[in-house]
């Protein structure tokens, strides 16, 4: 049933605001979500939407929260590669992929961290304009160029010998290599870290993902086939898909289409531009006329846009749970005064053209209020893992740096070896413990499993792959020698097992690798693809503990082992938590915990700085 009941006894509010003109129907919207806030000091930024029909209605009141000094995050469907953040990384692609395009080359000498001035830039261009040369042509004969700051010969030398060393790398390299070294190298990652650009970081995420299901799906990985796909994509008009969590992140209003907003509820929702033509929207035909006989969907009767349209009006009014604003105007800039939305109509609405003595302008003077949200509460994880209190008791600020503003790092071998060495073994179970597999049948997956990325070169990708076939070889003898015998719960193997865990009110999320079926209950496999350790410290133990109280809580499970098993050396190291180690292991948890959410995120450098993934943008690293 789609009928809706109310779960809310209190009284809600339901309010019609209408004005003479667009730009105070934007700063009435403002001021009402102002006074609001004012009455009541329990409710949040967050509490708010204002819901557009179209992207490009939008604008307007970004604009007017930024005069307002409101926080305000826009959160479209689309458009990623519109952001400028990925504007100039796809530019800089392009200038690897053909040095004369002067377009790209503009706007990479527009860099922001570059700082060259928009008149030494003009030099170069008139140069360029000039002498009928590229941008870049330009660019090698700055000796020839009069008035040039040393900075901007400097900043342009730096870009000429970038180009250089990326250009060879994207010859031989994935496109993600490419991508992440020139973040690194320009210094463009370092400045978006230092001005703690976190929107910004998780377009770059969001971007990365994009590269990384190109090299998923494509034979060519190099950067000359991903620009060709991405150029395909840009000029059939895709922007790019956006990921975001609304319900995730600062304490700011959410702007949003009503498409962006299905599946989500705020307190206050404002509905604006509900006048005609805006909302409904005028019906547009497809591009492509497409055969009634090809549709197998049965097409309505009637005017099927305009129902789409209601059905979408619909899903806008029902995401309030406190209070639905609707929002109009008469002069939207055209000759004519806008008529109301015939939803609005509908619902009883009826301000009909002429009957302006019945429309009373709203004050549109913008008011200054303390803003709550200027200084954005930093926003944890919705749930920790081993993964994350280690980083943070390394260093809080490596914790930020990986955790919370996701910067995406240069990959290493040994990673890319452990991934497939865990991604084989998993395959190679899941098949011997259903069918059935030999040697062959590991080494075939192997082969398939293997992750050919951040070798240094052909040797050392050799190298690593022998020292896997070794690995897989010894792992296969002493798994049948052993007659391990790898426990079945839900219907399959017990690999991978993925868990939360509530401890102290607080989320703990893991994933083990192994449980074996042994006498009188279970042991906990973790891998490790280097070599055993002499003797475990406390600290090496914290792992398996977590996993064992999992086992136990989450599971049913009752772990008579908990093994470390070295896969280089074919060693485990064996050891089973007591009631003590479990409950001290709980309360470091909840107090680790306690620490982040307080903590400011202070680096601790020293020793450690010297393995850390973020040293190199990291301006209290004692490595550099």
């Amino acid at each position: 049933s789609k009928n809706l009941s109310a779960s809310k006894r209190e009284k809600g509010i339901i309010k019609h605001l209408h004005f003479k003109t667009s730009e105070g129907e934007v700063e009435g919207t403002i001021n009402k979500i102002i006074e609001i806030l004012k009455k009541n000091k329990e409710v949040k930024f967050n509490d708010f939407a204002i819901l557009v029909r179209a992207n490009d209605s939008a604008n307007a009141f970004l604009r007017a929260c930024e005069r307002a000094g409101i926080p305000y995050q826009f959160m479209a469907l689309r458009g990623l590669y519109l952001k400028p953040v990925i504007l100039n990384i796809i530019s800089y692609f392009k200038l690897l992929d053909n040095y004369h395009e002067s377009s790209a080359v503009y706007r990479v000498l527009n860099l922001p961290f570059l700082k060259i001035s928009a008149d030494d830039i003009a030099k170069i261009t008139q140069y360029s304009y000039k002498k009928a040369k590229s941008v870049y042509e330009s660019l090698q004969e700055l000796s020839l160029i009069g008035g040039l700051s040393k900075r901007a010969v400097c900043k342009i030398d730096k870009i000429l010998s970038l180009v250089e060393k990326h250009t060879k790398i994207a010859s031989g390299k994935n496109v993600s290599e490419v991508f992440l070294s020139f973040l690194e190298d320009s210094g463009y990652m370092k400045y978006l870290v230092r001005k703690e650009r976190k929107e910004d970081l998780d377009f770059i995420g969001q971007f990365l993902d994009k590269i990384k299901t190109f090299e998923e799906t494509n034979i060519d990985l190099k950067l000359r086939n991903f620009m060709e796909e991405l150029n395909l994509e840009m000029e059939s008009g895709e922007e790019g898909k956006l990921n975001f969590d609304p319900e995730q992140g600062p304490d700011m209003i959410r702007i949003m289409t009503i498409h962006a907003a299905k599946g989500l509820e705020f307190k206050y929702v404002f509905l604006v531009n509900l006048v005609d033509r805006r909302f409904p929207t005028t019906e547009r035909k497809d591009l492509i006329e497409i055969s009634d006989k090809l549709i197998k969907d049965i097409i309505p009767k009637g005017d099927a846009h305009l129902e789409e349209e209601r059905r979408l009006f619909y899903v806008g009014i029902t995401r309030a749970k406190d209070g639905l604003f609707f929002a109009s105007a008469e002069d939207y800039g055209g000759m004519r005064k806008k008529r109301l939305s015939r939803f609005l109509v509908e619902l009883g609405y009826k301000m009909e053209a002429g009957e302006t003595k019945k429309i009373k302008e709203m004050k549109t003077k913008t008011i200054k209020i303390k803003k709550r949200g200027k200084k954005i509460k930093t926003i944890l994880p919705n749930y920790f893992s081993f993964t994350q209190l280690a980083a943070f008791e390394k260093c809080p600020l490596q914790y930020k740096f990986a955790h919370i503003l996701k910067i995406p790092i240069q990959g290493k071998a040994v990673f890319s070896f452990g991934k497939t060495i865990h991604n084989t073994l998993f395959e190679f179970l899941k098949v011997f413990n259903t069918t059935g597999a030999d040697l062959e049948k590991m080494f075939q997956i192997y082969k398939g499993k293997w992750i050919d990325e951040w070798y240094k070169n052909k040797k050392q990708k050799s190298d690593y792959f022998k020292l896997g076939k070794k690995i897989l070889k010894k792992f296969y003898k002493d798994f049948l020698k052993e007659k391990s015998f790898v426990l079945f719960t839900g219907g399959a193997p017990a690999l991978e097992k993925g868990f939360r865990l509530k401890i102290g009110g607080f989320s703990i999320k893991g994933k083990i690798d192994r449980i074996d079926k042994i006498s009188g209950g279970v042991e906990i496999i973790d891998y490790k693809t280097g070599r055993a350790k002499e003797k475990l410290k406390s600290e090496d133990k914290q792992q398996l503990l977590i996993y064992q109280i999992a086992a136990e809580e989450v599971f049913g499970l009752e772990p008579k082992k908990l093994t470390y098993y070295y896969l280089e050396d074919g060693k485990k190291v064996s050891f089973l938590g007591n009631e003590s180690d479990k409950r001290k292991q709980k309360e470091k948890i909840i107090f680790q915990i306690n620490q982040i959410k307080k903590s400011d995120f202070s680096p601790t450098p020293g020793w450690q700085c010297e393995w850390c993934d973020f040293k190199n943008i990291c301006e209290h690293s004692s490595y550099n």
